[in-house]
């Protein structure tokens, strides 16, 4: 996920959440904007950012106040949103908070003791980093379509890195850079990207691993069993696919003993990616 990619998820949710409102709500925005991830919750890298987009629902009667709250939280939960707190109409202050599938941005909707009303979304920690021309394949992109196809596989190849690294704890990533891989034969590209989480030892380690299978499972991640190559190495391992039509996917192992785990990540448009083909890497 990169800036661009950050702010249209969160503005898309905003949309979502004030569908259908009515009076339909002047959006007044407040606070938000961009921060650096320090001292991050998932123990990842402080070299990331997130986007936090705020707005007043401004124009609702205060006793229709209640009555947005509810539509709004019942369209994120319709659109398939994962609940984290639901709202309690008894009480003066309403608040509701959810967490975006699959991209896991914080929603919130809440009605003050006013009946000032908000909704407010924030993304995960992500590098907000362009692809460099050197990252985006070889021989260079023929034409525009071909190009804007590699720099979407780099930004979902970095989005599905960013959701394994935000469901991660106690370690700290590489600095690997992903790269658009191009397949002469048929002109078409996908991106990989091969990085590792090392922690302080190998018990942190073990417990990074297993809560990151648990994490990405109540996502809505499907964790697979573990191709041959990846169980033999002696550890856990795991093929872990995103929900988003199979177009990316990862494998993870963590050797016993050792207290870094190595993190394939790959995203294309066709099935099976790279990594689950025989003989891919």
């Amino acid at each position: 996920m990169d800036m661009d990619q950050a702010e249209r998820t969160a503005e898309g949710l905003i949309q979502e959440a004030i569908r259908g409102v009515s009076p339909e709500p002047r959006l007044e925005p407040f606070g938000g904007g961009v921060k650096s991830c320090q001292e991050p919750s998932d123990g990842g890298s402080e070299g990331r950012v997130t986007l936090t987009r705020n707005y007043w629902l401004k124009g609702i009667p205060r006793d229709e106040a209640k009555n947005v709250v509810r539509k709004v939280f019942e369209n994120w939960k319709e659109a398939g949103h994962i609940v984290d707190a639901a709202p309690d109409y008894e009480r003066r202050v309403i608040a509701a908070n959810l967490r975006s599938k699959p991209d896991d941005f914080l929603m919130q909707v809440a009605m003050g003791l006013g009946g000032q009303l908000s909704v407010g979304v924030t993304s995960p920690c992500f590098w907000d980093k362009k692809p460099t021309s050197e990252s985006l394949g070889y021989p260079a992109p023929r034409t525009e379509a071909e190009l804007q196809d590699r720099q979407e596989a780099m930004n979902g190849v970095r989005s599905v890195s960013s959701q394994i690294l935000d469901s991660l704890a106690g370690g700290r990533p590489s600095r690997d850079e992903p790269a658009v891989l191009v397949r002469l034969q048929d002109g078409s590209c996908y991106a990989d990207h091969q990085w590792t989480y090392t922690c302080e030892d190998a018990s942190t380690a073990e417990r990074a691993f297993h809560q990151m299978v648990r994490t990405l499972g109540e996502r809505g991640w499907r964790i697979e069993e573990p191709a041959t190559e990846l169980a033999a190495q002696g550890g856990d391992a795991v093929v872990v696919l995103t929900p988003d039509d199979h177009e990316a996917g990862a494998g993870v192992a963590r050797n016993r003993g050792e207290a870094a785990i190595s993190i394939s990540a790959a995203w294309e448009r066709e099935w099976p990616p790279p990594y689950m083909r025989e003989g891919g890497h």
